[in-house]
């Protein structure tokens, strides 16, 4: 009596190590969980079991789909976040300065470097918090800081007209 093979629907054990890696995931056998070491604070995921063994496929899909989750809930995030301040700009008036948030390229540096002077005739340094709060986006700071720093440093000093 001949024995019916059938064809395989799970991962080999090295092609699910290969498919991790490539990834960014990781085995935390200490907790039994697999980590996104790609995201932020790396969230664990529970493996997906067939019985008492792991089903690496359902697993490796389970880890995907719950990277695209957080995706998609810190976009959705960003969204109604924009749209708030949308609404804020229509409803408040313009006491305060224009928004930075909207300025990109050269104009984004030459603006931060001149935050960055007005900030530290004040203070002893320009903090991310006041930056922040003049209007500029995080993201914004951390891309055009040197080269704005830079800029103010020369401007300060003379050298840039």
């Amino acid at each position: 009596m001949s024995r019916r093979i059938l064809p395989a629907t799970d991962l080999t054990a090295s092609d699910f190590a290969a498919q991790l890696r490539l990834h960014g995931f990781c085995r935390l056998p200490a907790e039994g969980h697999f980590a996104d070491v790609r995201a932020k604070g790396c969230p664990r995921t529970a493996p997906v079991m067939r019985g008492k063994r792991i089903n690496r496929q359902g697993t490796l899909d389970a880890l995907l789909a719950a990277r695209k989750a957080r995706q998609d809930a810190a976009a959705a995030q960003e969204a109604a976040q924009a749209e708030r301040e949308r609404v804020a700009g229509l409803i408040a008036p313009q006491a305060m300065p224009g928004a930075r948030a909207g300025l990109e390229g050269p104009a984004a540096i030459a603006q931060l470097a001149d935050d960055f002077i007005t900030i530290t005739t004040r203070n002893e340094g320009a903090a991310l918090p006041d930056l922040v709060r003049m209007g500029w986006r995080k993201s914004q700071i951390f891309e055009h800081a040197d080269a704005a720093r830079t800029l103010a440093y020369s401007k300060q000093n003379g050298v840039a007209a």
